[in-house]
Parts: C-alpha cells; structure tokens; sequence
C-alpha cells in the first residue's frame, strides 16, 4: 500500500509519501509562501525522491481541516486533481489528529491546538499514554473554555500546534502539569497524513477510502466574512 500524504492546512505545507508503513520521502516547508505555488511541486518533488510516480500512489490521503480556510481548500483540491483522473482511493484526516500523532506512546496527554483567530483556538484532545486514542472531538472553543476543560485533566498535558505557545502563556499559571511540544514536532506534518491513512487501513481495510467526490473540507464554524454577512442579516431583521 502506496500512500501519498498532504497537508497545507495552515502556515506550513508538506507532502510525504509512505510504502506499506515505512516513510520513503519527506518534504515540509514552513516558509509562508502561498501553498497555491508551491503544493504541487513539493509533491512532485516528494514522489521523485521516493522513486515514484503519482500513478504509484494507491491512497492519496489529506488534512480537511480544521485550520486555514485557504489552506484546507487548496490541499483538497489538489488531492481531488491527482486522484479522480486516476480513479484512486482518498481519505481525509484530521489536521488536529496529524498534529498529535507524533506523541504516541509518549505516556502523555495531547491537547492539538490551532490558532483560530479572536481568542479561539481549534483543538482535540488525545490519549498518548499507551498507545494513541482520541478523547474529544474536533472543536472551536475559546482559551479560556479550554483551559477549564484541562483543568480537570489529571495527567501530563502536552500543547502541540501552532498555537501551542498562545495557549501556554495564558494557561501556565491556571492549569497544572502542562507544558509545550518541543519545536522539532509541534507542527503538523505530511507524514503524519500518511501513517494514520496507513492505520486505519491496517485496522478496517479499504472501507476507510472514499472516492475523491466525497473528500470535502472540515471548517469547524463559518469563515470571518460569513460571520460578518450573519451578523449584518440578524442586525437588520
């Protein structure tokens, strides 16, 4: 089982392309340059360094969000571009399940977090103790909600993300026993994509693969200017 993993669900992109569980070849950047411009030749550049091409791919497997709305779009988009001519396997995966991964069987707690913007953060919450469980759903909430749900978390609670030091800084003197994801792992990574495609097919078969017409993004709440356009509506009725 070939799979090609994709993630440019916010600042930074990746692509990484794994071979019946063993990662072949990496790329990541995190320099901001648009992932429009630069999606599809980091991809193209990931499957040459594997020695493939993208008719080698047997899974094309992407984060849908939550995370940047552009983003999400565009790493969709690209995914369904590759794979419907094909008329190869797809999954979607969580961008805050890709942010945890690498702190499995690390005996602590994740809590993934994503900057949303207006004190908000989108978050999920995993069990890394023994093993790699998801506690809560993917969800928009305020710090501060947040910092009352952890506060009842007895373990070792990990802040992975791009907004892990936002929220460490405003939870360090309020919640226990919490600390940052150190640098090398606390932002999402295409491989990450591609090793919880591998198990979940590992663990239901190919019942977990979509066709590339279902592979729609996961915004968790509506875009800045929906809400704007909500507000203006309510305000005139």
């Amino acid at each position: 089982m070939k799979i090609l993993g994709v993630d440019s669900s916010a600042t930074a992109a990746s692509a990484a392309v794994l071979s019946d569980g063993k990662l072949l070849s990496v790329t990541f950047s995190n320099t901001g340059l648009t992932h429009s411009q630069t999606l599809l030749p980091m991809i193209d550049n990931t499957l040459k360094t594997a020695g493939l091409t993208v008719s080698d791919i047997d899974c094309f497997a992407v984060t849908n969000g939550p995370g940047s709305f552009t983003g999400v779009r565009i790493g969709v988009s690209a995914v369904k571009g590759l794979s419907q001519p094909l008329n190869k396997s797809c999954m979607a995966v969580s961008t805050l399940e890709a942010i945890a991964k690498p702190l499995e069987n690390s005996g602590v707690y994740a809590v993934s977090v994503m900057d949303a913007r207006c004190n908000q953060v989108y978050t999920a919450q995993f069990d890394c103790e023994n093993g790699f469980s998801r506690v809560t759903d993917d969800d928009a909430l305020s710090i501060e909600a947040l910092a009352e749900q952890l506060k009842s978390v007895n373990k070792r609670k990990i802040l992975i993300g791009d907004g892990a030091l936002l929220c460490y800084n405003k939870m360090k003197d309020v919640v226990k026993d919490i600390e940052l994801a150190p640098l090398n792992i606390r932002y999402q990574s295409a491989s990450s994509v591609a090793l919880i495609a591998y198990d979940n097919y590992v663990l239901s078969g190919e019942s977990c693969f979509v066709d590339s017409n279902q592979l729609v993004p996961n915004y968790l709440r509506l875009s800045q200017a929906e809400r704007e356009l909500k507000k203006k509506q309510e305000n005139e009725i």
